[in-house]
């Protein structure tokens, strides 16, 4: 800061600090700190506390203030006083510091408005506050001491932990060799083939299991139509791996427009899945005739849509059993 700098900022100081002598029965600014030697770092409170007439409107500080070369932590405002005509408010920053150094809080500005300044605001300055922050190196309590030297487990509990573990290994070992001994005299393979069936063969035996129930001849339509549902559904599931359990009809019908069924696939299985609605939802009561066309339009879906694989074995089978030329 230059000369003509220090010379602009003390006329400042000056006025603002004239004005508020002379202007003391309209409004006062006072500014204090909790502490003005802090160590690096440490948070200090910084109190603005205005003391004013009660007809007199000034403007809120607000938190985002320019501190200098403090940074605000946190803006607490208290609840306004009022005693004798005058309105006693105070805000209080909780501020840091992370140099070392001589640091100066500037004139903190308020701006009021009073009855007689023709709708203008004027400003009245509080008193700037000098603050030192030091090095926590510099104190000369601090002392260096040396590093702790490492922690040394206890000898009894170092030779309990030992014994722990070879006991644990030990039992270990007792349990992985009668593992082995029991597979050796099965003599059979330790891992085994799981046989994914297709899902149209799941899905007839599903069928006939329904049809061997007789539930409609027992007047159980609704029942018949339901689990009539859930075995197409659940064959689409395994087919073309949709959530049909969880969609509706319209749903499905677009999840199998979207994997290129053949349109006349498409139409047997809308035409079976509405009519098991229409029983469910809509109490319709097709008879003997229609439950029929109903399982064959599935059963049609069905053997339409099949994936026909052949397993790994018997392809081996087929290759060996050719003549070598």
């Amino acid at each position: 800061m230059n000369r003509f700098t220090h010379y602009i900022f003390f006329i400042c100081l000056s006025l603002s600090t004239a004005y508020s002598v002379l202007g003391q029965e309209l409004i006062e600014v006072t500014a204090a700190v909790d502490h003005s030697v802090i160590t690096i770092g440490d948070r200090v409170t910084y109190s603005l506390t205005i003391d004013r007439r009660s007809d007199l409107e000034v403007h809120d500080p607000g938190k985002g203030t320019n501190l200098g070369a403090f940074e605000v932590k946190d803006y607490l405002v208290h609840e306004p006083q009022e005693k004798d005509g005058r309105i006693i408010e105070q805000f209080d920053y909780v501020i840091s510091v992370y140099d070392t150094g001589r640091f100066v809080i500037p004139p903190f500005p308020i701006a009021f408005l009073s009855g007689d300044s023709s709708g203008q605001y004027q400003f009245i300055y509080s008193e700037p506050l000098e603050i030192y922050a030091k090095s926590i190196l510099n104190d000369p309590n601090a002392d260096i001491v040396d590093i702790r030297p490492p922690f040394l487990l206890p000898v009894d509990y170092l030779r309990m932990g030992l014994i722990t573990l070879a006991v644990l290994l030990l039992l270990g070992g007792l349990g992985f060799a009668y593992w082995w001994y029991r597979k050796s005299r099965e003599g059979g393979p330790v891992f085994r083939k799981t046989v994914i069936r297709p899902a149209h063969e799941i899905a007839r035996e599903a069928l006939a299991a329904l049809l061997g129930k007789n539930l409609l001849a027992a007047g159980e339509e609704k029942q018949f139509y339901s689990e009539l549902s859930d075995i197409l559904r659940r064959y689409l599931e395994g087919r073309y791996f949709i959530n049909a359990m969880e969609e509706t009809t319209s749903e499905i019908i677009a999840s199998l427009r979207e994997a290129e069924l053949a349109p006349v696939e498409i139409d047997f299985a809308q035409k079976a899945l509405q009519n098991c609605d229409l029983v469910k939802f809509a109490k319709y009561r097709p008879g003997s005739k229609g439950a029929d066309a109903t399982v064959r339009l599935a059963e049609k879906f069905i053997e339409a849509t099949k994936l026909e694989f052949t397993a790994v074995e018997k392809e081996t089978a087929e290759i060996e059993e050719k003549p070598t030329s």
